[in-house]
């Protein structure tokens, strides 16, 4: 089994592991930049989606009914 080498005799898997490091970095600042972003647009969605659903049950319950009397 041979292991190849550079003509200086390091191999490049040095290299390789500051690549992987920096993955890694930018994906954590990443993910702490958008969680906090994501956890705040859940909050404003759910309200936005009771808001919607008290309107939509509103306007249902005040639609004049023209088939007969309302079975609520």
């Amino acid at each position: 089994m041979t292991t190849s080498t550079n003509p200086n005799g390091t191999t490049n898997s040095g290299m390789s592991f500051w690549k992987v490091l920096g993955v890694i970095a930018v994906v954590l600042l990443a993910l702490a930049m958008v969680g906090p972003l994501l956890k705040g647009l859940f909050w404003i969605a759910l309200l936005g989606l009771a808001i919607y659903g008290a309107f939509a049950l509103y306007r249902a319950r005040s639609r004049k009914n023209t088939n007969g009397p309302a079975s609520f």
